[in-house]
C-alpha cells in the first residue's frame, strides 16, 4: 500500500477556482515551487493559528516551519494569536477537556490563557468572507 507519485503530483487545477482560503494547511512540508505553481495563479489566504510556543510545529507554514509561505509570495498571511491549531474545531462543553484528559485523548478543548475560542471562529469567518468578497 502506497501513494502512487505521479498522482500525488499530478496538476488538479480547476480554472473555476479563483479564491482559496486555507486554515492550519498541513500538508506544506513535501511542496516545491511546482506543487504551487497553480496556487500563485489564484487569490491565497493562509490562517494560522497561534503564535510561539502555541504554533503547531507542523502546521507552520512560515520560515521556522515548512517555508510555505516563501513558495507563495503573493498570498495574504494571516496569525490569529492567542490561539492553537486545535482552536477553530466547535465549541466545547464546560466539561470537554476534563473528560479529554481523562481518556488521554488529544487536548482539542485546551486553548492558550487568554483565547477566547468564539472570537477566533468569528476572526475566521470575518477574514474568510472578506476574501471571497462576501
Amino acid at each position: 500500500m502506497g501513494t502512487d507519485p505521479a498522482r500525488w503530483s499530478a496538476s488538479y487545477k480547476d480554472a473555476r477556482v479563483k479564491a482559496v482560503v486555507a486554515i492550519e494547511p498541513g500538508l506544506t512540508w513535501s511542496m516545491g515551487e511546482e506543487n504551487v505553481r497553480d496556487l500563485n495563479q489564484a487569490k491565497l489566504l493562509v490562517i494560522g493559528l497561534g503564535a510561539g510556543m502555541d504554533r503547531m510545529y507542523p502546521t507552520d507554514t512560515s520560515s521556522k516551519g515548512s517555508g510555505f509561505e516563501a513558495l507563495v509570495p503573493n498570498a495574504r498571511i494571516e496569525v490569529i494569536a492567542p490561539a492553537m491549531h486545535f482552536t477553530a474545531m466547535p465549541l466545547c462543553k464546560p466539561e470537554g477537556a476534563a473528560i479529554l484528559a481523562d481518556e488521554k485523548d488529544d487536548p482539542v478543548c485546551t486553548d492558550p490563557s487568554g483565547t477566547d475560542r468564539k472570537n477566533v471562529h468569528d476572526s475566521i469567518i470575518a477574514l474568510t468572507a472578506q476574501h471571497f468578497g462576501f
